[in-house]
């Protein structure tokens, strides 16, 4: 490893992430917001490594969370959205991010000065956050962090929130928001999920803060006139 890679400049790196979703049509504002979705990651990832006791690259799982979704930027927004959410074939389209993220990253990565073995490390992690359960044998220490934080970060405040931005892009009525959130609960707690421990226990906090929440703001549908 290189002097940069052992002290990676995580903020400018967050920088010309956060330029291409600005200069996207969907992936900036509202339910959307990857710009906060990766911060998030990035900050998940920090508080999982707090907790674990194992030897980690952190460097490498950190620079791979800020620009895990990158690729988002490149798909096709028209296969992915219409007029009232998601189309059927968005699932599709969507899984192909992690693939397109790779290229991206590498040419950020190599234009900012990072060794070609750290790059190809992160781009490891990159393409291989979304194949989670048994996709995947033998997985390191910094995949099941990038993967576990990935989870989280929809979890808690922004696990609440985000409904209610989805609502407000695509014509959906506040009732009709709190009534989804009543009726979906957050599959992080389903088995298989998570891959640590510490992960879990994480995870446990905010969503109980969510269902907390929900709880609160169902209060406000209890009225005669529903």
């Amino acid at each position: 490893m290189n002097q940069i890679d052992e002290n990676p400049n995580y903020k400018e790196i967050y920088n010309v992430v956060k330029g291409l979703f600005e200069a996207s049509e969907h992936f900036y504002f509202g339910p959307f917001d990857e710009t906060y979705y990766s911060l998030r990651v990035y900050e998940t990832s920090k508080e999982i490594i707090a907790l674990l006791n194992s030897e980690v690259n952190v460097q490498m799982v950190l620079v791979a969370a800020i620009l895990h979704d990158v690729g988002k930027t490149t798909l096709d927004t028209v296969k992915v959205f219409s007029p009232k959410g998601k189309t059927e074939e968005a699932m599709k389209e969507w899984k192909q991010h992690s693939k397109l993220s790779v290229p991206i990253a590498k040419k950020i990565l190599s234009e900012m000065g990072y060794s070609e073995e750290f790059i190809i490390e992160v781009c490891y992690l990159i393409e291989h956050h979304d194949h989670r359960g048994d996709k995947m044998e033998n997985k390191s220490v910094e995949l099941q962090i990038l993967q576990d934080a990935d989870l989280i970060a929809d979890c808690g405040f922004a696990g609440f929130i985000r409904p209610f931005l989805y609502g407000g892009k695509f014509s959906r009525n506040i009732i009709d928001t709190i009534k989804y959130l009543q009726r979906e609960t957050n599959n992080i707690e389903k088995k298989g999920k998570l891959n640590l421990d510490s992960s879990k226990e994480i995870a446990k906090r905010k969503v109980d803060l969510e269902k907390r929440l929900i709880k609160e703001i169902s209060l406000d549908l209890d009225s005669d006139l529903l």
